[in-house]
């Protein structure tokens, strides 16, 4: 089970300029196609943001999730504005929330994604289960 800790936070610069780099070419190609756009990233880039922060949530003993266990229980974004190919933007990640309900717990893990003056662009919530063991 996932053990109760008081506060949790990240703040890192985001790689995420790096990761739209790797993707940029086919992946808003293909978005710009599909939905016949001029301009603007596929509003689920937001999740490469997300990608940083969740493995050293994982891997932090206080919080104490067995991987193993976990099921994707949601996702949310919230957006001021699209986001800008080739932009840097930074993110502050927080858990927002750990239940247990039965064997089970639940993780709301909130990610903000800012510009360099701290302006929010983008806030993701996602949920994450861990299910009870045998």
């Amino acid at each position: 089970m996932i053990r109760r800790i008081t506060s949790f936070a990240l703040h890192q610069q985001l790689f995420f300029g790096m990761l739209l780099v790797l993707f940029v070419a086919a992946g808003v190609a293909a978005f710009r196609a599909v939905f016949d756009e001029a301009t603007g990233v596929p509003a689920t880039f937001a999740t490469a943001a997300e990608f940083t922060v969740i493995p050293e949530i994982v891997a932090d003993p206080e919080v104490g999730i067995d991987f193993t266990r976990v099921l994707h229980g949601g996702q949310e974004y919230t957006f001021d504005r699209p986001l800008r190919e080739g932009e840097t933007l930074s993110i502050r990640s927080k858990i927002e929330s750990i239940k247990e309900f039965g064997r089970s717990a639940f993780l709301v893990l909130v990610t903000e994604v800012a510009e360099p003056d701290g302006h929010v662009v983008c806030t993701a919530r996602t949920t994450l289960i861990e299910r009870a063991g045998d």
